[in-house]
């Protein structure tokens, strides 16, 4: 008896345990059941029509790729759910890229009590290419996906057209380009919550987006406005003056930020790799065009050492971006993203060492000059502040996907807002070292030019004193006629090409008659006085291609170019007479002077200038022994005559 009733105990408690059991398993049952339609339930939209609705959630989210995911019958319930006003990194997928899926159901309830009508959606930026699926449809993408993938820079926001369906399944499909050193890993998929309402509200909400983003670039577009308008100015201000080079960093530096701005910034629909691809050396341009403004305005150029340091440094570094700019390019290409990852390491790892070179440059120009002007102390310290900070966010920015460091974030995170603007401290930082740049570029200039304005009064100077020196060294100092070295050399260069061009050539000689008494009746300044307005007449008388010069004494000598002997005998008896009928007043007492001539007349010869001159005195001392005051031929005989 006692062991049956023990046995019917133990059959009860058996009896209980597997009730219990079976009611634990149908709990357990019900509560996945009911987690499973909680996950899958739709997100129920009532009421819309003029407003818009923000689907931040719920999302269903899964990495990987299958086309069926795009199907309303496909059961997403084991999905992980993840919102979408962030990106996916930011909720525990920082190194996830290649392809991954959002979906979510929805059920569209018009406000107008059920009168049919269109809806939209509005896709705020998705890293980085996409494709939307409304109930297993393709409705619309941005860029393009896998195998051959393309992307955007700074799209505006895209729209979609879902139609008059009032419940169904909206599947993204997004691909995130493999993280390089300059990914934070953060990004991938939505940046923003999508909107959805009826058509028009939504045209409304893009134009409002639109709106928006110019007025928070208003600043910005202005700044690179001035940017850009002081780039062309240094430009043309170089082609006019080539020498200062310093005009022509200036314009690099200046006109790197506008160009970013457009690749970037400026909705253009450039494909990421055209963007990025030409952005790297736009950035190389700036870093360089910095480099030797920093060696011109703190007087490092005049050392050739440091030159020659800072031209191979930008020959390296602007290869490197370059290259930097190809890896971008290829790296989306799944037989090219390993590679293209370890060679962007190695040259990340070159390009930090080349952002240290202007901390070089100015610790180096602070040790070694001593003395610096206001506006070049200002670039020095600016531009060690700058990029000292540089160098920081630039090291923790590589960094922060191996480490997670959360300054990373704040290091740009603005201080305040100016219209919309965030100004963060490297903004500041950047904005005062370009003001400090322009400002010691101007004064550059300005004491450049000042130089050269002493240098040209100073050459000027020293052109006049070499004229004045030239004109004391070939003319007589008592006349102002050629000397007799020159006069001499000027027959010589005469006779030459009379020879060459077959043309005749005539010489004269000229002597004051009696000179010596005037010099002893009258003193030596009378004399010197009649020498003067003696070379005035014969100045006057003469051609204007003509040659006089003052032979010796009371002697000139005249060479008249293409001139035969009765032309030069004519022009002759008129010196003559124009000597014997000048009045020369020496205070009150008037001096009247003559003078005898000796002409030569020469063709095609072969003799020298002291031939002739030979030939021309012995003229001349024949018409001093016929009595003077008269013009004398040479003889005809001489050797000097044409053979």
């Amino acid at each position: 008896m006692l062991s049956n009733m023990r046995s019917r105990h133990v059959n009860l408690q058996l009896v209980g345990a597997f009730v219990m059991l079976a009611f634990a398993l149908a709990g357990v049952h019900s509560m996945r059941a009911c987690a499973q339609s909680m996950v899958a339930s739709p997100l129920v939209l009532d009421g819309l029509g003029k407003e818009t609705f923000t689907l931040d959630g719920p999302w269903q989210f899964h990495p990987g790729d299958d086309p069926a995911w795009a199907s309303p019958t496909f059961d997403s319930s084991g999905w992980e759910r993840l919102s979408a006003a962030q990106p996916w990194g930011k909720q525990g997928h920082a190194q996830l890229t290649g392809l991954a899926w959002y979906r979510c159901s929805i059920v569209l309830i018009a406000w107008s009590g059920g009168r049919a009508q269109d809806f939209s959606l509005l896709v705020p930026n998705v890293n980085d290419s996409y494709e939307v699926y409304w109930n297993g449809s393709l409705i619309g993408r941005n860029g393009r996906l896998p195998p051959r993938p393309v992307w955007r820079l700074s799209q505006p926001m895209q729209t979609f057209q879902l139609g008059q369906v009032r419940t169904g399944v909206l599947a993204v499909r997004v691909w995130k380009a493999p993280l390089l050193s300059d990914d934070s890993g953060e990004r991938g998929g939505f940046d923003a919550a999508p909107l959805i309402g009826s058509s028009e509200a939504i045209t409304t909400a893009a134009a409002a987006d639109q709106f928006q983003w110019l007025r928070s670039r208003q600043l910005n577009f202005g700044v690179n406005l001035i940017c850009a308008v002081i780039a062309c100015v240094s430009f043309l201000l170089w082609l006019g003056t080539p020498s200062r080079w310093v005009l022509l960093w200036t314009a690099g530096f200046a006109i790197a930020q506008p160009t970013i701005l457009l690749l970037l910034n400026a909705h253009l629909s450039l494909p990421y790799s055209l963007a990025m691809g030409a952005a790297q050396p736009v950035y190389a341009l700036q870093d360089i065009s910095l480099w030797f403004l920093l060696l011109w305005l703190l007087c490092l150029h005049e050392e050739r050492t440091i030159g020659r340091i800072t031209r191979i440094c930008a020959a390296i570094y602007a290869t490197g971006e370059v290259l930097d700019g190809v890896l971008v390019a290829v790296s989306w290409n799944p037989q090219w993203t390993a590679r293209a990852q370890v060679f962007d390491a190695v040259l990340t790892f070159f390009s930090f060492l080349f952002q240290i070179f202007p901390l070089v440059l100015v610790g180096y120009a602070l040790f070694r000059r001593k003395r610096f002007d206001s506006a070049r102390w200002l670039v020095a310290s600016l531009a060690f502040l700058d990029e000292m900070m540089l160098v920081f966010g630039y090291a923790v920015k590589q960094g922060r996907q191996f480490t997670g460091w959360s300054i990373a974030d704040k290091i740009d995170s603005p201080m305040f807002f100016l219209d919309g603007n965030g100004i963060s401290l490297t903004t500041i930082a950047a904005a005062l070292l370009f003001v400090a740049l322009i400002y010691a570029v101007y004064n550059s200039v300005r004491e450049d030019q000042l130089q050269q304005e002493v240098l040209k009064r100073e050459k000027l100077e020293l052109l006049h004193a070499s004229d004045r020196m030239r004109h004391h060294a070939e003319h007589d100092g008592l006349t102002g006629l050629w000397n007799h070295r020159v006069i001499v050399e000027r027959l010589s260069q005469e006779m030459i090409r009379s020879i060459r061009e077959g043309t005749p050539l005539s010489v004269i000689l000229a002597d004051i008659d009696h000179f010596k008494k005037v010099n002893d009746s009258f003193g030596h300044l009378a004399g010197d006085l009649v020498l003067k307005e003696i070379g005035n007449v014969f100045t006057q008388c003469l051609r204007p291609y003509d040659c006089v010069g003052r032979y010796g004494g009371e002697e000139f000598l005249m060479i008249l170019p293409n001139c035969g002997i009765e032309s030069a005998l004519l022009r002759g008896e008129q010196l003559r007479a124009a000597a014997q009928s000048a009045r020369i007043l020496d205070g009150e007492t008037m001096l009247q002077v003559t003078i005898s001539f000796g002409v030569v007349s020469i063709l095609r010869s072969q003799e020298g200038a002291e031939a002739v001159i030979r030939a021309v005195d012995a003229a001349l001392y024949r018409a001093k022994k016929s009595g003077r005051n008269c013009v004398i031929q040479a003889e005809s005989d001489l050797s000097i005559y044409a053979r």
